[in-house]
């Protein structure tokens, strides 16, 4: 993200506690909800989002993002993209519920409440996957293990907060697109993890549809016929006589010459002196 010009910066105070957009995380920690409350501010600003007037959607996704990259740096596995997402969007919209409340309506039950919001916004935004074997499988497909120190480091972000991730420099200059590509990747394997318990009412569902999309062939003659008794129009044998009418000619063949038919190929012998006969007559 873009540094910020502190001369611009938007504020909101909320009680007693100022929130003024960020553009990141601090490095080395992981981020509080204040921080994302802040960086929700400094994404829906209209000085950063542009002319387009960014959604909050469209924000949230975003941070949604970049919070899972401060995690993963961490070593620490996440929930689903999507459901970061949600957290954030219920989580700003209870803060813009209570910023947005007018001073006539502020009573006590609306400082209680805003005393509560700025009391939790120091406490780690958690977004850590506690579903054991779905972490078990994360940490198989990544090829990374959580140690016992990153462990403590979890603990403590929940708690204290006083210890400090020393390789998150180092890591944090890895290129973006091989992190955002492990993001995919995990990503990725969730969905496949999703598909794999529902495979079987899939499989049943494709088979059925299958089955539903067949039809007869066209050239199949149907047992239906048309109303002057001859084969349907869609038969092969209808289709057969439609090419290849029978031929009238305005005077009929006397009765020895009924036996011969106009090939489309060749002449039939005796066609000749057939005709000469006729002209004799």
């Amino acid at each position: 993200m873009e540094a910020v010009d502190t001369e611009v910066r938007a504020r909101k105070t909320l009680g007693t506690v100022e929130y003024v957009e960020a553009s990141g995380f601090a490095q080395g920690v992981l981020p509080t909800r204040r921080d994302v409350v802040q960086n929700m501010l400094y994404l829906l600003q209209p000085k950063r989002a542009g002319q387009a007037q960014r959604s909050k959607e469209d924000a949230a996704q975003l941070l949604a993002e970049h919070l899972q990259e401060h995690w993963l740096v961490c070593n620490l596995h996440t929930i689903a993209t999507q459901n970061i997402k949600k957290l954030i969007l219920k989580m700003y919209e209870e803060f813009t519920r209570l910023y947005q409340t007018r001073k006539q309506r502020q009573n006590d039950a609306f400082c209680k409440r805003a005393d509560r919001f700025n009391e939790g916004s120091e406490k780690l935004f958690d977004v850590f996957c506690t579903d054991v074997q779905m972490r078990d499988k994360l940490e198989e497909y990544s090829g990374i293990k959580m140690t016992s120190i990153e462990w403590k480091f979890l603990e403590d972000q929940r708690s204290e907060r006083k210890m400090y991730y020393e390789d998150f420099t180092e890591k944090q200059e890895l290129k973006m697109m091989e992190r955002r590509q492990k993001i995919q990747c995990l990503e990725h394997f969730r969905k496949l993890a999703r598909e794999e318990k529902e495979g079987s009412k899939a499989k049943e569902k494709v088979r059925g549809e299958e089955q539903s999309d067949r039809g007869t062939s066209v050239d199949e003659p149907c047992p239906a016929e048309e109303e002057n008794g001859s084969a349907p129009a869609f038969s092969l044998r209808g289709r057969r006589k439609r090419r290849c009418p029978t031929a009238t000619t305005a005077t009929t063949a006397p009765l020895e010459g009924e036996h011969i038919r106009m090939s489309i190929r060749r002449v039939r012998p005796g066609f000749y002196e057939t005709v000469e006969k006729v002209k004799d007559c």
